[in-house]
């Protein structure tokens, strides 16, 4: 996989935007192809309840992560974690997962796989996510940072080792979608 091609799909949707009409308004003509993607993404998935595609636009789009994160979030390591403000935790660019390909991998190693001089595949680090939903249909991803033994189709393939804490994040749901109210690191382990 080479740098390119993992970021394939987003440019091929930012690509079928250009095909899509454009609002009017200012602030919309300041948002990039790729974000009114997934913010059309985010919000189809709003629509028909689907947590898991709602998601992978989330996880991928700054501006949906603005439009569908809590005033406050509770964030930092499990036992220790504090209310910040939306506008703080956003700030910081520190969403724990973004999906390319057809895997989820940490942000910080999309982060230098994105940065000048990244681009070598070595440097992505594949997580393991689960979705538990609740009763109330709050949703937690729980996600682990692990090797992965190949499986059949898309995807990591089957957890073998835990590399790292992972953490946990918790969206409640609102009138018409979910916010994050709540990104949970665990705490690493001593070596």
């Amino acid at each position: 996989m080479t740098k390119n091609n993992a970021r394939l799909g987003g440019a091929l949707a930012a690509m079928l935007c250009v095909l899509a009409p454009v609002g009017g308004a200012a602030a919309e003509d300041a948002v990039s192809e790729s974000d009114r993607f997934f913010l059309d993404e985010a919000a189809a998935a709003c629509r028909s309840g689907d947590f898991p595609a709602f998601l992978w636009p989330f996880a991928n789009s700054r501006l949906v992560r603005e439009r569908y994160t809590a005033p406050a979030v509770g964030s930092g390591v499990e036992g220790s974690a504090r209310e910040v403000p939306a506008n703080r935790y956003l700030a910081a660019d520190d969403f724990p997962v973004v999906m390319i390909d057809y895997s989820y991998v940490t942000g910080a190693s999309a982060r230098r796989f994105d940065a000048p001089g990244g681009g070598d595949p070595g440097q992505l680090v594949t997580v393991q996510v689960e979705f538990n939903t609740a009763s109330t249909g709050t949703e937690r991803v729980d996600w682990v940072p692990g090797r992965f033994e190949p499986g059949e189709g898309d995807g990591p393939g089957t957890l073998i080792e835990k590399t790292g804490p992972g953490g946990y994040l918790i969206f409640r749901p609102t009138a018409d979608c979910w916010q994050l109210t709540d990104d949970i690191r665990n705490p690493a382990r001593a070596r």
